[in-house]
């Protein structure tokens, strides 16, 4: 069971929120450059040093963003 959450603020854009409702990342959805007509999907949590992740499937979002927060050195 997953412990975050999403709202979606812009059109390419949602806010990631951690179990307490605390917003901790973002998710940003960019044209894919290598797959014409893809996108790919920018997870980055607030004070993270790893930077940002990229994830090519939407569907892993939620579990790549979670694997974020659990292992933040901050938020885990």
């Amino acid at each position: 069971m997953s412990r975050i959450t999403f709202k979606r603020v812009a059109p390419d854009e949602a806010r990631i929120y951690d179990h307490d409702g605390d917003h901790v990342g973002h998710v940003y959805r960019h044209a894919d450059i290598v797959n014409a007509g893809g996108f790919v999907y920018l997870v980055h949590l607030t004070e993270d040093p790893r930077g940002w992740t990229r994830v090519h499937d939407r569907s892993r979002i939620r579990e790549v963003a979670q694997h974020m927060v659990d292992t933040h050195p901050l938020y885990g």
